[in-house]
C-alpha cells in the first residue's frame, strides 16, 4: 500500500510521502558513492572538496526527508473529532476540528495534489496531505488509487461525524 493506511479505533492514519523512500535511497546511495570514491583514488584537493560536500549534501537530504518527510503521518480521529499531523518520535500536534477541515485541490507547477484548509480561510494556511499528481498516465493512476484508498473514507468520516450534530 502506498500510503501506509491504518484504521484502528475510529482513527485513520496515513503517511502521504511514501513516494519519498525512492528518493532517499538514489540520496544515500550518491553519498555512498561520493565517500567511496574518496577512499579508493587520490583526487587533487579542490575535486575532494567538491564530493565531500556533495556526498555531505546527499547525505542530509536523505536523513532530512527521512526524519520529516517520509514518516510524516495525518491522524483523522474520530473519536475527538480532530485531525493531527506527526511524525513518530518527534512531534505530533493538532491541526483543525472536523468541523473546521475543507479539502481542496492545489496545483503547483502543472501538479495537481490534495489539501487541507480551514473553511473560514480555505487559502490561507493548508496541509498537503498527497503527493504531487503529475498529467501523465501514471500520475492519474496515482492520483485516483488516492482518492479511492484515501480521500473517500476521509471525506465520509467528515460527514459522518458532522451528522449526529445536524
Amino acid at each position: 500500500m502506498l500510503y501506509n493506511r491504518k484504521m484502528i479505533d475510529g482513527k485513520v492514519s496515513f503517511q502521504p510521502n511514501r513516494i519519498y523512500k525512492v528518493k532517499i535511497i538514489i540520496c544515500l546511495i550518491l553519498a555512498v558513492a561520493a565517500f567511496v570514491t574518496l577512499l579508493l583514488w587520490k583526487l587533487p584537493s579542490g575535486v575532494s572538496r567538491l564530493i565531500i560536500c556533495l556526498g555531505a549534501i546527499c547525505t542530509f537530504y536523505a536523513v532530512y526527508d527521512f526524519l520529516f518527510k517520509l514518516n510524516l503521518t495525518f491522524i483523522f480521529n474520530q473519536l475527538t473529532r480532530e485531525v493531527y499531523q506527526q511524525v513518530p518520535g518527534l512531534y505530533s500536534r493538532k491541526l483543525m476540528s472536523f468541523e473546521e477541515v475543507y479539502f481542496l485541490q492545489e496545483i503547483t507547477n502543472g501538479d495537481l495534489c490534495y489539501t487541507i484548509s480551514n473553511k473560514k480561510n480555505r487559502f490561507g494556511k493548508n496541509y498537503i496531505i498527497s503527493d504531487y499528481f503529475p498529467d501523465t498516465k501514471k500520475g492519474r493512476k496515482r492520483q485516483e488509487q488516492f482518492e479511492t484508498e484515501i480521500l473517500e473514507i476521509l471525506e465520509d468520516m467528515i460527514v459522518t461525524a458532522k451528522a449526529p450534530n445536524i
